[in-house]
C-alpha cells in the first residue's frame, strides 16, 4: 500500500511541478518588476533547476543499519541499469545544488537590501561566478556517488533480506547506489570504509556550510528588512513592498525544502555512520518528491507581480483584469476610488 501511495505521490508531484515551474519561469521572464535587478535571474535559475529535478527525481531511498541506499525499480526505469547508475548519481547531487543555491539567494537578498538591487558584485562576470557555486558542489557530490557509492556482490546480498521483507522487492530487480559505512571484508568481518566515511565528512561539511550561510544571512536580511520598512528611511513605498514580498517568499522557499528534504535526508545519511537503523526512509521518498511541486508556490503567492500574472492566466476570458491595473504601491484591500487609481497611473 505504501509503495502504491509513493508511486501516486511522485506522479502527481511531477505533473504539478512541471505546470507550476513552467508558469513561474514564464512570469519571471515577462512580469518581473524592473527593481528586482539580477535577482530575477537567480529565481529563474532556481525554477528551471526544480523543473529539471522533478523530471529526473523518481527515486526511492533506503536507510538500513550501516548503509544508505538510493534505488529505482528496473521495471519503471526509463534506461538500462548501466545508465541508471549514472542518472541516480546526477539526481542525488541536486541535494547540494539546491542547498547552495538557496544560500546564494540569501547572500544576494542581504546585499540587495543593504546596497540596492544593482549590487556591483552581482553583475556581469561576478554574476556568472555566483552561478558557478551550485554546479561545483553538484559535480563534487556526483563524483562521490560515481566513485565511492557503487554496488557490489556483498552489498547486494546485504540488502536482499531487507528489501524483500520490508518492501517486497527482489534486489535483483532494482538498480541502486549505496553508501555502506561498514562493509564486510573477506573474513566476514565488518570494518569501517575509509572512502565512504570521507564522503560522509564531505557531506557534513557541504551541508553545514550551506546551513550556516542560510541562517547567518537570513538573520542579516531580517535586520536589514526592519530598517527598510522603518518610517523615514529613504525607500519608496514600491521598494518597501517589493523587498518585503521577496523576503517572505525566500523564507518560505527555504522552510519547505528544509523540512521535507534537507533535514530528513541529513538524518538518513548520517545515522548509518553510527550503525543506527532508521525505518522512515520510504516516507522521505514521498516527501522529497513533493519538493519541486511546492518550490514554486512561495514566489507565485507572495510576489504580487507573479500572483497577478497567475490570476490573469487562470481567470475566465470574460472576467475583467481590474487587479492587474492596481498600482504596485497600494495594498490589496485598501479602498481606492477610480479617480484615485487614474491619478496614480498618470503620475
Amino acid at each position: 500500500m505504501l509503495e502504491l501511495l509513493k508511486d501516486i505521490a511522485q506522479c502527481v508531484a511531477l505533473c504539478i511541478s512541471i505546470a507550476l515551474n513552467s508558469i513561474l519561469t514564464y512570469l519571471i521572464m515577462t512580469k518581473s518588476n524592473s527593481k528586482m535587478g539580477s535577482y530575477k535571474y537567480i529565481m529563474m535559475y532556481m525554477s528551471l533547476s526544480a523543473l529539471c529535478y522533478s523530471v529526473l527525481g523518481l527515486i526511492d531511498l533506503l536507510s538500513y543499519s550501516s548503509c544508505f541506499s538510493v534505488y529505482v525499480k528496473n521495471s519503471t526505469a526509463v534506461f538500462n541499469p548501466e545508465i541508471m547508475i549514472y542518472l541516480m548519481s546526477f539526481i542525488c547531487a541536486f541535494y547540494f545544488f539546491f542547498a547552495s543555491l538557496i544560500a546564494v539567494h540569501f547572500v544576494y537578498r542581504y546585499n540587495a537590501l543593504k546596497y540596492g538591487p544593482n549590487w556591483a558584485y552581482f553583475k556581469g562576470k561576478f554574476l556568472f561566478c555566483w552561478f558557478l557555486i551550485s554546479p561545483i558542489l553538484y559535480v563534487n557530490w556526483t563524483l562521490n556517488c560515481l566513485l565511492v557509492f557503487q554496488p557490489n556482490e556483498n552489498s547486494t546480498e546485504f540488502l536482499r533480506k531487507r528489501m524483500e521483507n520490508d518492501f517486497g522487492v527482489n534486489v535483483d530487480d532494482i538498480t541502486y547506489i549505496i553508501a555502506e559505512f561498514y562493509p564486510m571484508d573477506r573474513n566476514g568481518i565488518r570494518t569501517p570504509s575509509f572512502w565512504t566515511f570521507f564522503s560522509g565528512i564531505n557531506f557534513l561539511v557541504m551541508t553545514v556550510a550551506s546551513l550556516i550561510v542560510i541562517l547567518a544571512f537570513g538573520f542579516k536580511c531580517y535586520y536589514e528588512m526592519t530598517r527598510v520598512v522603518m518610517p523615514g528611511r529613504n525607500y519608496s513605498i514600491t521598494q518597501k513592498l517589493l523587498q518585503t514580498q521577496l523576503f517572505r517568499a525566500l523564507v518560505f522557499q527555504t522552510l519547505i525544502p528544509l523540512i521535507i528534504m534537507y533535514l530528513p535526508l541529513f538524518v538518513l545519511f548520517i545515522f548509518p555512520m553510527f550503525n543506527i537503523d532508521l525505518g522512515f526512509a520510504h516516507y522521505v521518498s514521498i516527501s522529497i518528491s513533493l519538493y519541486p511541486a511546492l518550490d514554486a508556490l512561495p514566489n507565485l503567492l507572495f510576489i504580487r507581480d507573479y500572483r497577478d500574472g497567475l490570476y490573469n492566466i487562470l481567470k475566465k476570458p470574460h472576467e475583467t483584469t481590474l487587479k492587474s491595473f492596481e498600482p504596485y504601491s497600494i495594498r490589496r484591500g485598501s479602498r481606492v476610488t477610480s479617480a484615485t487609481r487614474s491619478t496614480v497611473h498618470l503620475s
